[in-house]
């Protein structure tokens, strides 16, 4: 018995897949011109089982054991078939690797941990981040999580007197946007060692950006936001730094010297954890901060002792927008109306109506407000106040109130305080009603509201350049609105409208020009 193999249609079988073999006896051409399977009808069937067309059949009716054309394959079947195994093993090789590295990660930390607790997430930035001054608690370290927390912890190489490795990181410009590139230099510098000194090796670096909320002066804080890139994907001169070939953990010998790699860090529209809101500080205690930063493993040969050298910079990412989305008109106008009767005006009532023709507005610019009055009063209505304000709500975490016991993962569990400012305002106030004998215009453009009468205009209020409304993720909300009060004196009582009004930065729908190194 032979075996002869049979291709369906793929070039190389994938890794760990064989080969289909069909099992035939060894037999010569027929000299009476039979079928055989040396001839070219009898090779028919093979040939298109070579091209993934047709399976192999036996053709026993010709008193041979040669081969005929089987039945037909869907053409894109063998297609679908390949391409199949290749995202199964691909998925498996995956997944080995992904287990590995959780492995040395759970083994020996890592600074900012997948998935983490919020009180886990809160410790390691509280490690990584130092105090205000960004200074670092001599000895600080990373500890394991969960049922390794035992482990030998971490240790910081920045918080040691004299660190073996150093890292910085320079980017070109400290504002970027979602979907563009970071750009700068990375400096590595590895320390000559002294004759009581052990050799260190280090791991391929990492390039993070970090998006995180605080509150209470910075006690509490939460990363909603966070993208990375190994440093050798981000730089092709980090093959410089290394020599190798690396240990089965990944560490490479390190050259000693100082080592300056340039870099680009694509901020990816899709697959990374959470989405950038843009940053602001409304008040002390109070802000949204990102950071970019870089980090590498160190491991002594002799002790085995693990440490992770790190350094971050301050910068702003700001979302990515599509302007002809957030600035075309809403399907309706947003559109609030009120109704009463003013001290000393008698029984009729004033009219207010006032609407927006979208709910998003950009930073900076001039809202538009378009305002109807009707007065059925006997007062005049002599002037209008267009109010921007800010509400700043901070969720304190308290798991003392959660009624269903899951801890710090509820975030409802929380206690709330409000700080409410008016952070723009624009009166408009009555101008003079008649002319005046002599004169060819009077004060002012609007001339109020009479006793019955009926009245649309339009009024603009300045936003402030650093407005920007932020939802909530755990921590922290801020939201605007935009007030309008119109008034007969001030002593009459006065009739008021709220608006719901969303902010975003000029940056989210015009950012600037960004290409890779």
């Amino acid at each position: 018995m032979s075996e002869i193999s049979v291709g369906l249609g793929l070039s190389a079988p994938p890794h760990g897949v064989s080969q289909i073999r069909v099992s035939t006896p060894s037999r010569k051409g027929s000299v009476d011109g039979g079928s055989s399977i040396r001839s070219a009808s009898s090779m028919q069937g093979l040939l298109q089982a070579e091209n993934g067309e047709a399976m192999v059949e036996m053709d026993a009716g010709n008193g041979t054991s040669g081969f005929k054309q089987g039945s037909r394959i869907i053409p894109d079947s063998m297609t679908t078939c390949t391409q199949s195994l290749h995202t199964d093993f691909t998925f498996i090789g995956h997944e080995w690797s992904s287990e590995v590295e959780k492995a040395s990660l759970s083994r020996h930390g890592t600074l900012l941990t997948t998935n983490a607790t919020p009180s886990r997430n809160a410790a390691e930035l509280k490690s990584i981040l130092g105090n205000s001054n960004a200074r670092l608690k001599p000895g600080a370290s990373i500890v394991p999580a969960g049922a390794l927390s035992s482990v030998e912890s971490t240790s910081l190489e920045q918080a040691k007197p004299r660190a073996r490795v150093e890292v910085d990181v320079i980017p070109e410009t400290n504002i970027f946007v979602h979907g563009g590139y970071i750009n700068g230099i990375i400096k590595i510098r590895i320390r000559p060692r002294s004759r009581t000194e052990s050799e260190v090796l280090i791991s391929d670096g990492k390039i993070r950006v970090v998006g995180f909320e605080c509150i209470q002066n910075e006690e509490k804080r939460y990363t909603f936001y966070q993208q990375s890139i190994t440093l050798s994907e981000a730089s092709p001169s980090a093959e410089l730094l290394l020599d190798l070939p690396h240990d089965n953990e990944g560490f490479y010998a390190a050259k000693e010297g100082v080592h300056v790699l340039p870099f680009s860090m694509y901020l990816v529209l899709e697959g990374g954890e959470g989405t950038p809101k843009g940053t602001i500080s409304p008040h002390a205690g109070i802000a949204i901060r990102y950071i970019v930063m870089i980090s590498v493993k160190v491991r002594e040969v002799e002790t085995d002792r693990r440490s992770i050298a790190h350094f971050y910079r301050d910068c702003e990412v700001w979302p990515r927008l599509n302007p002809s989305a957030i600035l075309s008109p809403a399907a309706q106008p947003i559109r609030e109306s009120a109704a009463k009767s003013l001290f000393m005006g008698g029984s009729g009532k004033v009219g207010l109506t006032a609407s927006l023709h979208r709910i998003y507005w950009i930073a900076g610019q001039q809202c538009c407000v378009k305002v109807r009055i009707i007065n059925k009063n006997k007062k005049t209505i002599k002037n209008l106040t267009l109010s921007l304000l800010r509400s700043t709500v901070a969720y304190k975490p308290n798991p003392s109130i959660d009624v269903e016991e899951s801890g710090e993962h509820d975030a409802d569990a929380c206690q709330t305080s409000t700080v409410q400012k008016q952070v723009s305002e624009s009166v408009l106030e009555m101008g003079q009603r008649d002319h005046t004998r002599g004169h060819a215009s009077a004060k002012g453009w609007w001339a109020g509201v009479r006793p019955e009468e009926t009245t649309e205009f339009c009024h603009f209020l300045s936003i402030p350049s650093d407005a920007i409304t932020i939802p909530r993720a755990r921590l922290l909300e801020i939201s605007y609105t935009l007030r309008v009060t119109i008034s007969a004196g001030p002593l009459a009582s006065n009739i008021h409208v709220v608006l719901p009004i969303r902010i975003i930065n000029f940056l989210s729908i015009d950012p600037p020009p960004s290409f890779p190194r």
